[in-house]
């Protein structure tokens, strides 16, 4: 089906989940409740053909540079993309542990573990059944002096070990919530991952093929290294932005620019 189709089932379902059971007759109760439970079934259902219709339709942006930042924002607050930090996800899983556990300190396999727990939780959360384990190796042992550095050892060996397909699958779980509360039917689903960490974006990119070809690397203002990307932009404003993205649309359709 089709976004749309699948946002009118959703609207329909929610409409009979959000029926108010105070309200009803006692011998109607029965029969109501089943219906509300039905419908909460069928929404979970609906909530996961929605995330699997917009993986089909997404063409990943992904954004570097030192305006990268202001790229995604503009294109988001513009011209309805949907923008997200690349590392939020390693932000979030560095968020529920206590920086005394690693801070100027030289990390080691209890670390590892630490954050491998934290991880399965959030796999489980996207529905990630199997996986490779979070194991230490001596590549990632160094002295981290703070968080920044601890999110970089992080980023680092979840992609390495995990595969950078999950900063897509995890991107695909937020920008599902954001285009479901928005009613979003178009059929092109932009979602700009976006990071200043130059290696980082050229890192993720294949696995993010992996799960959708239409991958794409833009450069948004100054870069230290050649990334050699098909679309540079030196300076970022909204027409830039708005050239850009009809570039990228028109290629994802399959037409010349």
């Amino acid at each position: 089906m089709s976004l749309s189709k699948i946002l009118d089932e959703i609207n329909q379902q929610k409409e009979i989940a959000q029926q108010d059971l105070n309200v009803i007759s006692p011998k109607a109760l029965p029969y109501k409740k089943g219906q509300v439970n039905s419908a909460k079934q069928k929404l979970e259902n609906l909530y996961v053909d929605y995330k699997n219709e917009v993986l089909k339709s997404a063409v990943f942006i992904l954004v570097t540079g030192n305006e990268s930042e202001k790229f995604a924002s503009i294109a988001e607050e513009k011209f309805k993309c949907f923008s997200v930090d690349g590392k939020v996800m390693f932000k979030d899983i560095l968020n529920k542990v206590n920086p005394q556990l690693y801070k100027n300190k030289k990390i080691n396999s209890f670390v590892f573990e630490v954050f491998g727990n934290i991880l399965e939780e959030k796999m489980k959360a996207l529905d990630v059944r199997a996986y490779n384990q979070l194991i230490f190796d001596t590549k990632y042992s160094r002295v981290v002096k703070d968080e920044n550095e601890m999110l970089d050892v992080v980023a680092l060996a979840v992609t390495d070990i995990v595969g950078s397909e999950v900063v897509g699958l995890d991107a695909l779980e937020r920008v599902t919530q954001k285009a479901v509360n928005k009613n979003y039917k178009s059929k092109i689903v932009p979602i700009l991952v976006h990071s200043q960490d130059e290696e980082f974006i050229v890192s993720i990119t294949e696995g993010l093929k992996r799960l959708n070809p239409k991958v794409v690397r833009v450069s948004a203002g100054a870069t230290q290294t050649d990334l050699k990307t098909k679309i540079s932009l030196e300076e970022v404003d909204e027409k830039n932005v708005e050239e850009t993205l009809k570039t990228i649309a028109l290629n994802a359709q399959g037409e010349k620019a």
